[in-house]
């Protein structure tokens, strides 16, 4: 039924496009929110007349928004699309293994942003809405838009900024164009080279009316990051001898008797080796029989793979038994001696492979006083990411004896010392353990229509009408796979605590000293790796006697499709005048959305909880059961108004002032208005149930902006931008810790005397969230100094946000630092400084990227439902380049230039949760233009 609806309503568009391109004569410029490839083509070349490009789209735009463009074809300022949007003012980025992914702006995360590929809704191979600009090469992007003031022209969702990134045109360029590129990266963790090659081709034909445009891009990336966190949090009261024996004392060694500590329940050591494989590809196709119609065709596809293999271990510190005790004034055991477990290996592969196919129509026509514009897009990504972990037991080879002792320091260092009698790095001494391999298969579907049309008014100060309908069927599903049933080997035979002995040789030692270089201290550093993950699940399978060890089956109650259908309709008038002191524009609008949704997939409930009487390890492993999965749907919509207004004031003498007024709205993600439920935990302390609510409202605000900028002759720009977002509803995440209503036999006395606390978590609707901000932004030439120091330029922008949330549920711990009001997300200030330098073809750029410390998750998943925080964040990336002769150009980069580190912490800033090194990132090569 589905498949029949998309064919009817990509016929329908089709043959309206052929109707009105039969009936059109007549030529008209492109009017506001048209084709570009009626635009005057401005040949940018370099550094500053990019620059200047990026500013006049900003100076003459029908509201308030930012811009970048290519600094030449098939040459855009970064190695990512990503990085280079986090130099816009309001703008931060988010890395994965030290490459940007997705954007915040004004503090709203990546599904707070609309993100467009040539104003489409491009299928992702995230679980969300999230754009994720790992799989867009920016050798093929001309340029990006971010839109900060809405209007109703412009399709709703992007509370933060709706964004539109541009690949190039072949009518906007006529003639025969051919640039390529040869590159080699480095990173100096992985020591490796690899290629990244890309090349462009563009032609017109039969007197330019006819258009061909293929580009490709292939990039190979090895990295390497280097990473020490902590998990399962948890606390232990001061007076209680049995878990804490001591003596426990402070900083300064006066005893401790009171109160709630907090410790980490693991120290983890990983270092992961990573290969990334991007190929992409794009096609455009243009026809323009007239001066009054054009039609496009864009094809674009990528195909991305991610490996990455992660060798570790991991010290657990939780149990029972604390002795010498040290505590810092914030109730943190900062160091401490305990009876030892069994040390574990920490191997996991970490994967991804994706494809993404986007393919759209569009036809733009002018007829007299009207234009019409039609655009039809198809998009599928599909994804299967892979979490596969391996943790072996390692003791000693007599085994544990009463002697044996894990001791922990984190005094002084965001790395925890480890001091044990157990040995780290010594194969003999692994045993089989515990196992878990789950894949996901992601499947993301949107068919877009679209028909936008504009009626030119004579009538005073109403230049012009805009109007339209839109139409977007998307539908996301994901199954979800595990190997639980094997996790801890067979029936017949249990691996979990039993100390099976694993043969030496699936082992090695990592003789590579220089783990985690730049920080000092007692920690492992020559752990153990694994050789081969098949020998190793060979080795498994055998003592287990069970031929399908860690084969994945599917879970279905974690598996989800929801889709949705939204209809929306729009009308704009837009509006011009002068006075003797300014000209002036503006438009004023309303935008009307239906949005319907299902979500379908398998509920279960859980029955029992018992503890694991096979292998009690220490009484915390539990057995779970639950009833069968049943088939269950919900059906919801909900429809909103979202009326919007711009006012730009021209003065004529460089200054303008932009003011602008608007409803807006971000949908629920994907992910979050499933049906699924799903149970996890195989300690008693860490059982959890998350769930999704498919009864989501969407987070809607009514947001004001207030811009004064200065644009002079010679191509300096200023501006400075006020912000206000009023949140009437907000999407919280709620954890909160209570009675499962199951107890169980802890001690194994015959008697169910312990309560089993879970850990809830899901999303739900609220009010309370408010914003207000303001952004500074400069684009300064030092043209006015003499010879070749008139080459140099700087370009910065800084921007304050003040977020509170006086309706957020405070979630009280003793020991624990409440998050107060803030909103997750949201640095209070910000700033990027660029110094670069362009004069006859040599060109460098030097940037400084900083941000402040943020709050990741009010209650997070690192144990006791703590907050997480993000730490400041600062990073340098220079860039240079020097133009042989016309045709080749040579270039160099590197990224995160002073090898900065990411720090995420709990509550306090000595609990630390994550610390991880990607290193720097280098490239060389060179490009030609023909």
């Amino acid at each position: 039924m589905k498949i029949i609806r998309k064919f009817k309503l990509l016929s329908l568009s089709v043959a309206v496009t052929t109707a009105l391109g039969a009936n059109v004569a007549v030529a008209q410029e492109q009017q506001d929110g048209a084709d570009d490839s009626y635009v005057d083509v401005i040949q940018v070349r370099g550094i500053r007349s990019s620059l200047n490009e990026s500013m006049e789209l900003k100076k003459n735009s029908a509201s308030i928004q930012d811009s970048i463009v290519a600094e030449d074809i098939g040459k855009f300022p970064d190695q990512n699309v990503a990085e280079s949007l986090q130099r816009i003012s309001g703008v931060m980025i988010s890395r994965t293994n030290g490459e940007g992914t997705a954007i915040t702006v004004r503090g709203l995360g990546p599904k707070f942003n609309a993100v467009k590929l040539n104003n489409r809704t491009l299928a992702t191979s995230e679980r969300g809405r999230e754009f994720d600009f790992q799989v867009l090469p920016s050798e093929l992007i001309s340029g990006a838009d971010v839109i900060k003031a809405s209007r109703a022209n412009n399709a709703e969702g992007g509370i933060g900024s709706y964004v539109t990134i541009n690949t190039a045109r072949p009518l906007s360029s006529p003639g025969e164009h051919i640039a390529g590129s040869l590159n080699f990266k480095y990173n100096d963790l992985a020591e490796k080279f690899t290629p990244k090659l890309s090349g462009i081709y563009s032609n017109t034909f039969n007197d330019n009316s006819v258009g061909v445009l293929l580009g490709f891009s292939h990039t190979k990336t090895e990295n390497r990051i280097d990473a020490h966190e902590t998990a399962f949090w948890d606390n232990v009261q001061a007076d209680d001898t049995q878990r804490a024996p001591g003596p426990i004392v402070d900083e300064s060694g006066n005893a401790v008797s009171s109160g709630t500590l907090w410790y980490p329940g693991r120290a983890q050591f990983m270092t992961d080796n990573e290969d990334r494989t991007r190929t992409s590809a794009n096609l455009t196709l243009q026809y323009a029989p007239t001066l009054d119609v054009t039609h496009t065709v864009d094809v674009f596809y990528t195909d991305f793979e991610r490996d990455a293999f992660s060798n570790g271990m991991q010290a657990p510190l939780h149990r029972d038994g604390f002795e010498n005790v040290v505590v810092s004034e914030n109730n943190t055991i900062l160091a401490a001696r305990k009876s030892a477990d069994p040390l574990d290996g920490l191997f996991q592969t970490r994967a991804e492979s994706s494809n993404t196919f986007a393919i759209g129509y569009n036809a733009f026509i002018y007829d007299d006083k009207w234009t019409y514009e039609v655009d039809v897009a198809y998009s599928k990504a599909e994804s299967e990411p892979r979490l596969e972990q391996y943790v072996p037991n390692i003791i000693n080879q007599q085994g544990l004896v009463d002697s044996d002792y894990i001791a922990f320091d984190s005094r002084g260092s965001d790395v925890i010392n480890i001091d044990s009698s157990i040995a780290w790095n010594d194969p003999a001494g692994i045993k089989a353990h515990w196992n878990r391999l789950s894949r996901d298969e992601l499947e993301d579907e949107v068919l877009e229509a679209k028909f936008n049309g504009s009626y030119e008014l004579d009538s005073g100060m109403m230049r012009s009408i805009d109007f339209g309908l839109s139409y977007t069927d998307r539908t996301k599903s994901l199954q979800q796979f595990n190997s639980d049933n094997s996790q801890c080997g067979s029936a017949e035979v249990n691996t979990c605590g039993t100390l099976i002995d694993l043969d030496d040789s699936l082992f090695s030692v990592n003789s590579n000293s220089d783990f985690l270089s730049e920080v000092s201290g007692n920690f492992p550093r020559n752990f153990i790796f694994i050789n081969s993950v098949a020998d190793y699940s060979a080795a498994m399978r055998s003592i287990s006697q069970d031929n399908a060890w860690g084969v994945n089956e599917l879970v279905p109650n974690a598996s989800v499709e929801n889709s949705e259908q939204i209809l929306a309709l729009y009308s704009q008038l837009n509006l011009e005048g002068e006075t003797n002191a300014f000209t002036w524009t503006g438009n004023v609008g309303v935008r009307y959305v239906d949005t319907q949704n299902t979500s379908e997939g398998f509920a279960i409930q859980v029955l029992d909880i018992q503890m694991d009487e096979v292998v009690q390890d220490d009484g915390e492993l539990i057995l779970i059961s639950t009833s069968e999965p049943t088939f269950t749907d919900a059906d919801t919509s909900y429809q909103e108004i979202l009326p919007s207004a711009n006012l730009n004031l021209n003065f004529n003498n460089g200054f303008l002032i932009k003011g602008s007024a608007a409803k807006v709205l971000t949908r629920p993600a994907l992910e979050d208005v499933g049906v699924n439920m799903s149970v996890s935990g195989v300690r008693l302390t860490e059982y959890s149930r998350s769930q999704g609510n498919p009864y989501l409202d969407p987070y809607l605000a009514t947001q004001f902006d207030l811009a004064l900028e200065y644009y002079q002759d010679n191509g300096n720009a200023y501006s400075l931008n006020f912000f206000t977002k009023d949140f009437s509803s907000w999407i919280s995440t709620q954890t909160f810790v209570q009675d499962s209503g199951f107890d169980v036999d802890r001690d194994f006395d015959g008697t169910d005397d312990w309560d089993v606390r879970e850990t809830v978590t899901q999303k739900s609707n609220r009010s309370g969230v408010k914003l207000n901000g303001v952004e500074l932004a400069a684009l300064h030439y030092f043209d006015y100094l003499p010879s070749w120091l008139s080459g140099f330029g700087i370009q910065a922008n800084y921007t304050y946000t003040d977020s509170s949330d006086s309706d957020a549920d405070i979630f009280e711990q003793a020991g624990v630092l409440s998050p107060g009001s803030g909103v997750e997300g949201f640095s209070q200030n910000a700033y990027n400084i660029i110094a670069f330098y362009d004069r006859e073809g040599f060109q460098a750029r030097l940037a400084y990227n900083w941000r402040e410390a943020f709050l990741m998750q009010r209650q997070s998943e690192v144990g006791g439902g703590l907050p997480k925080h993000a730490d400041d964040y600062g990073q340098i990336d220079f860039s240079t380049s020097y133009d042989i002769n016309d045709n080749f150009t040579l270039n160099a980069e590197v990224i995160n230039l002073t090898n900065e580190n990411i720090l995420e912490y709990a509550d306090v800033r000595e609990r630390v949760t994550k610390l991880q090194y990607a290193g720097r990132r280098f490239q060389v090569g060179v490009s030609a233009k023909f």
